[in-house]
């Protein structure tokens, strides 16, 4: 309502009452009602006089005057109908005095309540009294009540009754949610709009904000957060000053930490954090304002993975990594917790994970570089331990080469801060539990890293706090066979045995987990025992077979040189130089027919040792199995260059025992046997079983141990070779079984050993020269890596450059593609 017209409005119902209180004087009947009704009218006229003199000069909130004023002329109404009814005093008049009687009394209540509300509404525009009738407000109705909160938000005398008018209607709304209806119908939605644009303090900005985001439902959300965040980024732009920035950054914190649903908002994910970044790198930004900007960041990042994902796909994680490596205090601290929160989100969530940190991204790997530099050299433990548990969500991120990750923290177990030590021991555990599907590799590392004496000296010395977690871990590590010897020499079978129950107890992860562990380390002492007298049981066979060996051949060659020497003089002529002649080649045959005969034996019997340990119920790689696959590497070895041999040990199923171990087993030991062993076979196999042998020792090249690699290599080695007469077969097996893109994955990748890639080099040179699979190898992008390399760039290419064979190797390799493509 426009001013003038509600002035005019007033005039019109002063008039109104004016006429009630004539013809109250013109009334002939209940003189003693007229007299109370006009007194009634009086006050009124007297009001609304009031109410036009404070309300002239300035525009204000008008929604209680509109509704009075309506209110009011019914009233003026119904009284004057009422008064008129009383000018005669005739029949007709008898027969309805008591309804007149009736509606006197009725309409003196109104009245009366209505002159209370009228007093209430001029107090509420005196100047002097604006902002103390928030005092009253619980005394009246919903309705007033939110009249009294808007009128002071809008004519508040001071600040701080504008802020408790504020305040009290988020109150409001909390207490029923039935007045955010009415806030929203009374314009209270503009009025605390109109206090968030203005320019004030921040306090009297969080609240309005606030309660506009309580205020926010299904049908004006969209308006609400609409206007918000357009006034966030109009004051967050580079135009406006800097403190408006700040200020602005502070009541978006406040929003996001006060209003968890608001910020999940897709204005406030593509319109604000983008901003907030760009302020948060740019070097013309304040200490102060970059402060702001990251504790904002940071509440919005609080358990939202939509922002999470916004902010990586900014550069807000190279920012972060930059700010963390050379800022200090309360920004280095800021920047710190967004990336906890961000890979808290990460851990919990696969897909945001692998697209955020892959191993090629170098926004997360300078993320972590500052991490664990953090780690290492801070002595804050405020700023290391978000750290740790930055590390210890991306646990499974991290692949089993990148051992460094690890080292940091085992260190931090034998920490002095208890806090420090915990979160290392609970980052490490998420390293080996079983979600993580490396958790054999890194668990080696662990133990390579001198973990096991830090975590029982932990246990027996550190605080109990840090004991459910340092248990857990230890039970994690035990589920590895390999791991097991160490953890019995280092007292945590017997610091299992006397835990605490209640421990077991409170903890429901180590109720099943701890005694599990304890009758596997148990059992492994049975086994070690059983092993040891059965590797005593086959070292001793195998000492009188050889020293059986010696004596014989001694014996039938002494036997032999008697007869040769003796008898033979006698019958023929010129015995000795002939004899003497045949002497060597018949010494020799007899002893190779001899040492066939006893490999043989020993081959059946490691084969038949290894059958009965496999056939026991517990998985192949949870056994020892190191002696007999020693015994079959030896024989093996000595039958690649025998092919009798060769194919007599092929007949014992001694490959498919082999087979087994390769892909059964986690214990890198016996993989290597097993590998070493198939590679000496290598010219054994034909088009009709090679199938099955390279899928599997392909699929080895991408395991986490080096040293598995390594034999991979060598034993694919032997089967391209071109000594190998089935090698253009075989390299094309290869090829279909992706060993291009994985060799040339090894030589680009930049934490590989040199000797890995040498290796890797070879075996692709030699499926090149050799493979039909030309789309295969080319889409591997083998030729670019092959000209890469004899370019002489990087320590592979320099390696080559001073190794001639390597160098002519590769050239000829070169020419193989080039002429393939050309062809």
């Amino acid at each position: 309502m426009a001013l003038c017209s509600y002035a005019q409005q007033l005039f019109d119902l002063m008039l109104l009452g004016e006429d009630v209180s004539f013809a109250i004087n013109e009334s002939n009947s209940f003189k003693v009602e007229c007299g109370e009704l006009g007194k009634r009218v009086s006050r009124l006229l007297e009001l609304l006089s009031d109410l036009l003199i404070t309300t002239a000069p300035t525009p204000l909130y008008l929604r209680p005057i509109n509704c009075m004023v309506a209110k009011l002329k019914g009233h003026f109404e119904a009284a004057r109908r009422i008064v008129c009814n009383c000018k005669h005093r005739n029949l007709i008049w008898r027969l309805f005095a008591s309804r007149i009687a009736a509606e006197f009394e009725e309409l003196f209540h109104v009245l009366d309540a209505f002159i209370g509300e009228m007093e209430w509404v001029v107090r509420l525009y005196e100047s002097q009294t604006r902002g103390g009738c928030l005092k009253t407000v619980d005394r009246m109705s919903p309705t007033v009540s939110v009249w009294s909160c808007i009128a002071t938000v809008e004519m508040g005398s001071s600040l701080d009754d504008r802020i408790e008018a504020v305040n009290h209607l988020a109150s409001l709304v909390r207490h029923k949610h039935d007045y955010k209806h009415i806030i929203v119908e009374e314009g209270g939605v503009d009025s605390l709009m109109k206090l968030l644009k203005e320019n004030c303090s921040l306090v009297a900005h969080i609240a309005a904000a606030n309660t506009l985001c309580l205020l926010a439902n299904e049908d004006n959300e969209g308006t609400i957060m609409k206007e918000m965040v357009s006034t966030f980024i109009k004051s967050l732009s580079k135009t406006s000053p800097i403190s408006k920035q700040t200020q602005a950054a502070d009541l978006v914190a406040s929003i996001a930490e006060r209003n968890p649903e608001s910020k999940q908002h897709d204005l406030i994910r593509e319109n604000i954090i983008w901003q907030l970044v760009i302020l948060l790198s740019s070097e013309q930004s304040t200490l102060e304002l970059k402060i702001s900007c990251s504790n904002a960041l940071w509440k919005l990042a609080q358990g939202s993975v939509s922002n999470c994902r916004t902010l990586t796909e900014t550069k807000g994680m190279l920012c972060l990594a930059k700010l963390v490596a050379k800022e200090q205090g309360e920004l280095r601290y800021n920047c710190i917790m967004i990336i906890k929160e961000i890979t808290s989100i990460a851990e919990s969530d696969d897909g945001f994970r692998r697209s955020a940190f892959t191993s090629s991204s170098p926004a997360a790997k300078a993320v972590v570089d500052e991490l664990l530099r953090v780690i290492k050299e801070l002595d804050a433990t405020k700023l290391r331990v978000p750290a740790i548990k930055s590390i210890g969500s991306l646990a499974r991120s991290f692949s089993a080469k990148q051992s460094r990750v690890i080292g940091p923290l085992v260190a931090r177990l034998g920490n002095t801060d208890q806090d420090v030590a915990m979160e290392a021991a609970i980052a490490l555990k998420n390293f080996v539990s079983t979600g993580n599907y490396l958790c054999s590799e890194h668990s080696k590392s662990i133990i390579e890293f001198e973990g096991v004496p830090l975590l029982m000296k932990l246990l027996n010395s550190g605080d109990k706090s840090t004991h459910p977690h340092v248990l857990a871990l230890i039970c994690y590590l035990a589920q590895h066979d390999s791991n097991s010897n160490v953890l019995i020499k280092a007292g945590a079978l017997t610091a299992l045995q006397t835990i605490d129950p209640k421990v077991n107890i409170e903890y429901t992860e180590l109720e099943t987990l701890v005694p599990r562990t304890i009758s596997k380390l148990q059992s492994y002492l049975t086994v070690e025992q059983q092993q040891t007298e059965s590797s005593t049981g086959i070292i001793q066979f195998i000492t009188e077979q050889s020293k059986a060996v010696v004596d014989t051949i001694g014996g039938r060659l002494k036997l032999l040189y008697k007869g040769l020497t003796v008898y033979l003089p006698t019958l023929v002529k010129n015995p000795r130089k002939r004899i003497l002649r045949a002497i060597p080649p018949l010494k020799k045959t007899r002893i190779q027919q001899f040492l066939k005969a006893k490999c043989m034996e020993l081959a059946l019997m490691s084969v038949y040792y290894l059958k009965k340990r496999l056939a026991i119920e517990e998985p192949a790689q949870k056994l020892r199995l190191v002696l007999p696959l020693m015994a079959l590497k030896e024989i093996t070895a000595l039958a690649e260059h025998n092919i009798d041999l060769r194919r007599e040990v092929f007949k014992t199923g001694s490959v498919e025992l082999l087979l087994r171990v390769i892909k059964e087993s986690e214990d890198y030991m016996l993989k290597v046997l097993a590998i070493k062993s198939i590679g000496f076979l290598a010219r054994t196999f034909r088009k009709s079983n090679h199938h099955r042998v390279i899928s599997l020792l392909v699929s080895q090249l991408e395991n986490g141990c080096g040293e598995v690699v390594m034999e991979a290599l060598v034993a694919l080695e032997k089967f391209s070779c071109d000594e190998n007469y089935l090698c253009k077969e075989h390299s094309n097996k290869m090829i279909e079984f992706n060993a291009a893109q994985i060799l040339v994955k090894l030589l680009s990748d930049g934490e590989s050993e040199l000797k890995l890639q040498v290796h890797g080099l070879v075996l692709m040179c030699c499926i090149a020269s050799k493979a039909d699979y030309c789309k295969a190898v080319e889409e591997a992008r083998m030729t670019t890596a092959v000209r890469q390399l004899l370019r002489e760039e990087g320590e592979l290419g320099t390696f080559v450059s001073q190794k001639p064979e390597l160098k002519e190797l590769a050239t000829k390799a070169l020419h193989s593609l080039i002429l393939y493509y050309e062809y």
